[in-house]
């Protein structure tokens, strides 16, 4: 077959709107969700990215609070002489220009933080949830089975150990929670 009498045309390229984009992610398919396994080797890998990533001791928190927590005001104001201040550099062994970058640094971290609390609650939750639907069905099925026992009937003589172990485990729990309460209620009240 000969092209003679066909033009070819250059592929043209065109400006997407955003109203386009937005609907092209509508029939995009979703990225399967995330398993626990891959979020936590995700989460070792980002530890390592992130520059000066450390975990201090409750002793090394309480002495670095009081500095770490200063008025953003007195902050601000601590900016701008060392920007002018001549010996700046010499006292604290960086520029007025060094302190400000490392300010505006902080406050991006600060951001992600609040990103990364989110996220924890978020995943918090959803656990709650699972650990919710979970503990109704167990609760559910010890209920049956507590049922079933009252008045038993042969073809069931095989969950009786499942169900004298969900027993004995059930009445332990309730029984320290009893105590508890008895030892909260026991105690004076505090002054």
């Amino acid at each position: 077959m000969s092209n003679k009498g066909r033009e070819t045309f250059a592929p043209v390229e065109t400006a997407i709107s955003p109203a386009a984009t937005d609907l092209l992610a509508l029939v995009q398919p979703a990225p399967p969700p995330l398993e626990p396994d891959m979020l936590v080797e995700g989460m070792r890998r980002l530890q390592q990215l992130i520059p000066e990533f450390t975990q201090l001791s409750a002793e090394e928190k309480r002495s670095h609070a009081r500095a770490a927590n200063l008025d953003p005001e007195f902050i601000e104001n601590g900016l701008h002489a060392a920007a002018v201040w001549h010996q700046t550099e010499l006292v604290v062994k960086r520029s007025g220009e060094d302190l400000r970058r490392e300010h505006e640094e902080i406050l991006r971290w600060d951001k992600v933080i609040v990103e990364f609390r989110a996220i924890t609650d978020g995943i918090e939750a959803a656990n709650l949830k699972r650990k919710h639907r979970l503990g109704l069905a167990i609760l559910q099925i010890y209920r049956i089975l507590r049922s079933c026992f009252r008045y038993p009937r042969p073809e069931d003589a095989y969950m009786r150990p499942y169900y004298e172990n969900m027993k004995r485990t059930w009445l332990r729990t309730q029984k320290f929670r009893k105590r508890k309460k008895t030892k909260k209620k026991d105690e004076p009240p505090a002054e």
